[in-house]
């Protein structure tokens, strides 16, 4: 039988039962805004300027993880590289960027059932105290988490990388209190003044021990965490990633489905094929850093292109393995791309050191890309790929019993 063969207890590690709720959207937050530099940290910046505020004003511990939750996560909505841009204006904001960027964050985040207050929060958070808002709503009728992370997103905005941001405090202080009771609600300002005088918080912005900062509140944030809702944060990864090209809009969703197919084939168990669906939605966690001209190019990728594609794995495998407690889900997630003669990428990791659970992601990623449209050629046939994949095998590239029982699924 295949599952003998291919020995049940090297398919990898679960994830634990426990695990904070933090890692996963600070390491989401650093995915959102990596890869352009005008907004590198932004959201970490802002969560860290919420967390400030909340100790102030002595929010209770579940309030204060919703809204610098919220806060990690709340530029979500936005798609592209030019409209983060064009968030950081100041005061000039984009009102139909704001409107279509917060609600379809909101829409997204509605998806996580265990943070049923987050969706909210994202929504009003460009709101203007005095209304004018897309939906009408002002004043106190906007949840204080907005009005706390809408406050908090133009300070960080007002920071001007190139100059020292001591010399800065006096004019963004200035610039913040011109705005009391029209853009921001008038009894946050006192808090933000009395928060101002700290040197150390703006130093702490600068030398990002924002970082630490955030990672130590992280650890009050460890909770019962099942597979369940970290599938449903899987999904709206997977959701990020893939909408960036309709070439791909269906890629993570595909792997998963795929790779949790084989899993169940081989009798793996269901909390197993979870996992490895799971590892799915995440494998292309790193592609939210490639320039979307690389991913949409229509011709061949030239050498330089290739290669920057290629560290989008390397990144998936980073990212994720700063999550305490996902046990597997990053090796199999990431070596998607590894092959068992050691010539893939970007670990080269050969067959000894390839699980079972790699090897399934693998074989369901090479067989769901092939059987894509792509912008330089349109999808294979079914028996094309199943082709394709088995001259990859013959070459000593992927795992012969897998692509079996991948055959035996068609």
């Amino acid at each position: 039988m295949l599952q003998e063969d291919l020995k049940t207890s090297s398919l990898g590690v679960l994830p634990a039962a426990k695990m904070k709720v933090s890692d996963l959207f600070i390491t989401l937050s650093s995915a959102l805004d990596m890869g352009n530099i005008e907004v590198l940290d932004h959201s970490r910046r802002v969560a860290y300027i919420v967390l400030e505020i909340a100790d102030l004003l002595n929010l209770n511990k579940e309030l204060k993880k919703q809204i610098v939750l919220a806060a990690l996560i709340h530029d979500i909505g936005i798609i592209t590289y030019n409209d983060k841009h064009k968030a950081q204006t100041i005061f000039e904001v984009d009102e139909d960027l704001a409107e279509s960027h917060c609600k379809r964050g909101a829409d997204l985040v509605r998806q996580l059932e265990f943070l049923p207050n987050l969706s909210k929060i994202i929504l009003f958070h460009h709101h203007r105290w005095s209304g004018g808002n897309f939906n009408n709503v002002k004043g106190d009728k906007i949840p204080l988490g907005s009005r706390i992370i809408h406050l908090a997103d133009r300070i960080e905005a007002q920071i001007n990388p190139d100059y020292y941001i001591l010399h800065q405090v006096d004019s963004i202080v200035e610039e913040i209190t011109a705005k009391s009771g029209t853009w921001f609600d008038p009894a946050l300002i006192p808090v933000f003044s009395l928060l101002a005088k700290k040197e150390s918080f703006w130093l702490n912005l600068k030398s990002e021990q924002y970082n630490i900062i955030l990672r130590k509140w992280g650890k009050e944030t460890r909770t019962r965490f099942n597979l369940t809702d970290l599938e449903q944060v899987a999904s709206v990864v997977a959701h990020l990633i893939d909408r960036v090209s309709p070439f791909t809009s269906r890629h993570s969703s595909g792997v998963a489905m795929i790779a949790a197919m084989i899993a169940a084939d081989l009798g793996y168990n269901s909390k197993e094929q979870r996992a490895i669906r799971i590892a799915g939605l995440f494998h292309d966690l790193g592609k939210l850093i490639i320039p979307n001209e690389i991913i949409e190019k229509e011709g061949e990728l030239t050498k330089g292109e290739y290669q920057i594609i290629k560290q989008h794995s390397f990144y998936t495998y980073r990212m994720l393995n700063r999550i305490e407690g996902l046990g597997s889900i990053p090796e199999w997630a990431a070596f998607h791309h590894e092959r068992l003669d050691g010539t893939g990428y970007p670990f080269h990791i050969g067959e000894k050191c390839l699980n079972i659970g790699s090897r399934i992601m693998a074989v369901s990623d090479v067989f769901q890309a092939l059987t894509e449209d792509r912008p330089y050629r349109k999808a294979f046939t079914i028996s094309h790929a199943v082709q394709i994949i088995e001259d990859m095998e013959r070459q000593g590239k992927l795992d012969l019993d897998i692509i079996k029982v991948l055959k035996n699924a068609l």
